[in-house]
């Protein structure tokens, strides 16, 4: 069986899983969190106009075009980089789970 991109690191593999099982809104600041940190980095990452016009929203992350691409960012990211970040989201659920069970409120975000 071949092996998503994702679970090849178990670190990188955890916060993916844990990022898919939030809300989206969670999702989406996460993606923003991850493309504001690699924004800088040349992936040299393009879609061809056949390839955006035939997008298949296969995966999870498809659903929302800023966590698709902050996902395909985080990909192509150096090892050593995608690790740090994952660590980065796991303990940013972390805050953000238990900030929201102790006002009460799931759908309260965090500034």
């Amino acid at each position: 069986m071949k092996k998503r991109w994702y679970d090849i690191d178990p670190v990188v593999s955890t916060a993916i899983a844990k990022l898919e099982q939030t809300e989206e809104y969670i999702q989406v600041r996460c993606a923003d969190f991850i493309i504001d940190k690699l924004k800088d980095i040349d992936f040299n990452i393009e879609m061809s106009l056949d390839d955006q016009y035939n997008y298949i929203m296969r995966r999870w992350y498809d659903k929302n075009i800023k966590v698709s691409h902050a996902m395909e960012y985080l990909r192509n990211a150096p090892i050593d980089l995608r690790k740090e970040l994952a660590l980065e989201i796991i303990d940013f659920i972390k805050e953000y789970t238990d900030y929201a069970e102790n006002s009460g409120n799931d759908s309260i975000y965090l500034s």
